[in-house]
């Protein structure tokens, strides 16, 4: 080979160079931002929960929110293979949050002269190191006419406040396991309660009772499962595989009610979904709606507190949360209308 031949291919092989496609600064941004994503995506997809990714997964509806974002972005870069992706993710996304968000009509069952107790309504408040303002909550629970109360993280003092504050007076029937921390908890009901038992196998008090509203006797279990650690999630999964065991040994109509500790973007609350309980969001279709943590950031970021009932003769016609005094979640107020 000649001299000319070499400069020839040195020449070759820079023009080859030169016409490979470089990444501008926004694509790069842009590759970055879809390979995070990507991670919490995958997660939520297999239920593969390990390690961080269980917190990554509680913000499904967030990182929802962000492939479409990332889908715009795509199109205005003229980006097909990063659109393409987006697009794909951010559609499978969408499946998974679209059911907060859609529901059948709420039957107006007062206009067809049904009347009173047509209606329950369920409120779960996590007190916060027993922290909760009492007044408020008890304030709640006449204001919403709640007929059915669930209380995480009672101590003796809250209770005594609450006590104190009247909330036997609205709500005669109750049982209570306070316990200082966060592992106490109680059930308070317009309605007798007929059995009251505080199940063992749960790192936080469970009360699990009967009772009966409208004619229909059912199950009410009051959960605070174990929050998942960063790394060590054995309490987190022992205790919603619990549940789950507890629910499947219960016949017959049921409401589990409390912080869960869980999204219904998780496996452990996905598994209650697949044995026939129906969230009082999903079920209302009132969107998206966050409760924790509350007074830490400007406004919650994860829906971990939940009403979820089971074979019951009642569709969740509303929902709503509520901010207490002292508590670091939001009060959440689910009402029922016959179904």
């Amino acid at each position: 080979m000649d001299q000319g031949d070499s400069v020839r291919d040195d020449a070759s092989a820079q023009r080859g160079w030169r016409t490979r496609p470089r990444l501008g600064v926004g694509e790069q941004v842009l590759l970055v931002a879809m390979v995070a994503l990507l991670v919490p995506f995958l997660a939520r997809l297999t239920g593969v929960e390990a390690g961080p990714l269980a917190y990554a997964v509680a913000f499904t509806p967030w990182f929802t929110l962000g492939w479409l974002v990332l889908a715009v972005a795509a199109a205005i870069a003229r980006a097909p293979r990063a659109l393409a992706v987006s697009v794909i993710v951010a559609a499978v996304s969408l499946a998974w949050v679209a059911p907060l968000f859609t529901s059948d009509p709420a039957v107006d069952y007062d206009a067809q002269g049904v009347g009173p107790g047509s209606t329950l309504t369920v409120a779960t408040v996590n007190a916060t190191f027993g922290e909760v303002d009492a007044d408020e909550v008890v304030a709640l629970v006449r204001e919403r006419g709640v007929d059915l109360l669930a209380v995480e993280e009672l101590t003796p003092d809250s209770l005594d406040a609450l006590l104190a504050a009247g909330l036997a007076d609205a709500l005669p029937s109750w049982k209570a396991t306070p316990a200082e921390g966060f592992g106490g908890a109680g059930l308070f009901s317009a309605a007798d309660i007929d059995l009251e038992l505080v199940l063992d196998g749960f790192v936080s008090h469970t009360v699990y009772a009967t009772t009966e509203v409208g004619g229909q006797p059912f199950t009410v279990l009051v959960a605070h499962p174990a929050a998942p650690g960063l790394f060590d999630h054995e309490a987190w999964s022992s205790d919603l595989a619990q549940l789950r065991k507890v629910a499947a040994e219960t016949d017959g109509p049921m409401m589990i009610v409390g912080d869960l500790n869980a999204t219904l973007d998780h496996a452990g609350l996905g598994a209650l979904e697949e044995d026939g309980f129906v969230d009082a969001v999903d079920d209302a279709g009132a969107g998206f709606m966050p409760t924790f943590p509350e007074g830490r950031l400007p406004f919650p970021v994860v829906a971990i507190d939940h009403v979820m009932a089971r074979d019951l003769e009642w569709a969740a016609s509303s929902v709503e949360t509520v901010s207490l005094t002292g508590a670091d979640h939001r009060a959440l107020v689910v009402t029922y209308a016959l179904d």
